[in-house]
Order: structure tokens, then C-alpha cells, then sequence
């Protein structure tokens, strides 16, 4: 997902550098490997390699500087923790996945929608853990626990949602859709997932998302959120298109972490991508 999908470029972004300074200025060069060109208002007090944030007031990226003139920085976005807020759910990632966004109702209507939804996801996910889980719970479960991050956890968890995978992918129509689909573009997190759409949403819309994340083995995760931005895509103007942001309601602890292991796998890999 580009910048341009993120931000408003229309009117100019302002800059933040690692000492907090503050500039002006624009974005341009945009290409599709997430990589654009920052053209500061003023000096920005930065070296190959520094972490700068870039705003358009509303929303924002950080982006690393790989190169740098006297009046352009070339950056690259960057996928990480961002800085003072550590915690596993602030990982952010782009990437491309399968994924469909279903609008279910406006906002006047979430009372009785959104229960009803939830209620859907969870039946499935009953019906999936009683051929999974059987009577006495994943195996080796009681263990994973103690050593989430422990070889022997990763090994338990991959053969869990190998299991789980094969049952979707023999039981589950939206499973079957979804494959036929191509990825798209997003920008995801544990908390909220940000999509460029055809159609616009009003804020507070409630949305049934569904992802296919690509990992050994693919992780099938069912979703119940709500609109909470959206701004017009500056790199179509042949075409109206929407970034929408939705931030996930009462998400399963399980889906959760899934979705949390996939986030910082997805991290390293770009990061030793980067790596000369």
C-alpha cells in the first residue's frame, strides 16, 4: 500500500524528524514498492537510516530515510513499533492479502446487527474447534501456554492451524470465495485494518471483514469491525476510490494472538529482505 493510499497529499504533509522537529512539505515519486521521495518546506535534521513520521493531519506512516540531497529525502515505509508504544498490538504491517469487506449496516443499526454477526463468526468457530479440538483441547495446549514463544509452542501452533486450515478449506464456502479472489492491498494491525474501496462508508458503518493472512499455513480469520475514517485516494483521480480505516470490534483472544504472530513473522521477513 502506497503512501498516496494513506495520506492526502493534496494539500502538503508535515514531517517529524527522531529530535521531534517539525517541517512542512510534499511527497512526490510515489512507486509501488513503498518507496517516495519527501521534498521539506526547510531543513530536516536526518542521516541515512533515521525513522521520520509524515502526516497529513488526520492520519500518518513512518518511513526511513535511504537517501538524501540537499533538497529531497528518498524514503522507504517502514513497518514497526512505533516509538513509546512497545506493545505487541501496535505493530503495523502493509502487505498484500486475500480479503473482502462486507458492509452489514450504519451506525443506528449496530445494536442488533452487531451481535448477530459476532454470534455467526463464533458458530463457525465452534463448529471448527469441535473437529479440531475434540473433547480435550488442542494438544500440547496446556503447555503452550507456559512457552508461547518456545519451539515446541511454534510447532503445536502450526499443526493446530494446519487442522484448522484443511477444515476451512473443505467446510467453508467464504473460504473458497475468498481463494478465488486476488490479494489486495492493507494496512493491518491487531486492533483496525486499513483498505482502499470502490464504494464509500459513513463513519460508524458496521463491516464484516474476512482475511486469508499468508502464512505456513494460511490463517483464515473472520472479523466484525467499524468504519472509523476515510479519506479520498489522490493517486486515482480517473477513478473514486477510498482509503477506509476500521477498527475491530471484540476480537477473539485467539484470533488476536494469531493475528499478532503473523504481524511480527510478516516483520522480520521484510527486515531481512532489506538486508544487504
Amino acid at each position: 500500500m502506497n503512501i498516496d493510499s494513506l495520506l492526502d497529499l493534496t494539500s502538503g504533509v508535515v514531517a517529524y524528524g527522531p529530535d521531534g522537529q517539525r517541517v512542512k512539505g510534499s511527497v512526490s515519486d510515489v512507486s509501488e514498492e513503498d518507496i517516495f521521495v519527501l521534498v521539506p518546506d526547510a531543513v530536516l535534521n536526518v542521516t541515512i537510516g533515521s525513522i521520520v513520521k509524515v502526516t497529513d493531519g488526520q492520519d500518518s506512516v513512518l518511513a526511513k530515510v535511504i537517501e538524501k540531497t540537499d533538497t529531497a529525502l528518498k524514503m522507504i515505509m517502514e513497518c514497526y513499533l512505533s516509538p513509546g508504544h512497545e506493545r505487541r498490538a501496535d505493530v503495523r504491517i502493509y502487505d498484500r492479502v486475500y480479503f473482502s469487506a462486507q458492509w452489514l449496516c450504519h451506525s443506528g443499526e449496530k445494536a442488533h446487527v452487531i451481535p448477530q454477526a459476532l454470534e455467526r463468526i463464533q458458530a463457525n468457530k465452534l463448529i471448527i474447534d469441535s473437529f479440531l479440538k475434540g473433547k480435550y483441547g488442542y494438544p500440547g495446549s496446556d503447555d503452550a501456554a507456559m512457552q508461547k514463544d518456545a519451539p515446541m509452542s511454534q510447532g503445536l501452533w502450526e499443526v493446530n492451524r494446519k487442522l484448522d486450515l484443511l477444515i476451512h478449506m473443505f467446510l467453508a464456502d467464504d473460504f473458497k470465495d475468498l481463494m478465488n479472489t486476488a490479494p489486495r492491498d492493507v494496512n493491518i494491525s491487531a486492533s483496525g485494518i486499513r483498505f482502499i474501496s470502490e464504494r464509500p462508508y459513513e463513519m460508524g458503518d458496521i463491516v464484516e471483514i474476512r482475511l486469508i493472512l499468508p502464512m505456513v499455513p494460511l490463517l483464515f480469520i473472520r472479523l466484525v469491525g467499524e468504519a472509523i475514517r476515510q479519506k479520498n485516494v489522490t493517486s486515482t483521480p480517473q477513478a473514486i476510490r477510498y482509503a477506509v480505516a476500521v477498527r475491530f470490534l471484540r476480537v477473539d483472544a485467539e484470533i488476536r494472538e494469531d493475528i499478532i504472530r503473523y504481524l511480527f513473522r510478516r516483520q522480520r521477513e521484510v527486515l531481512r529482505r532489506r538486508q544487504p
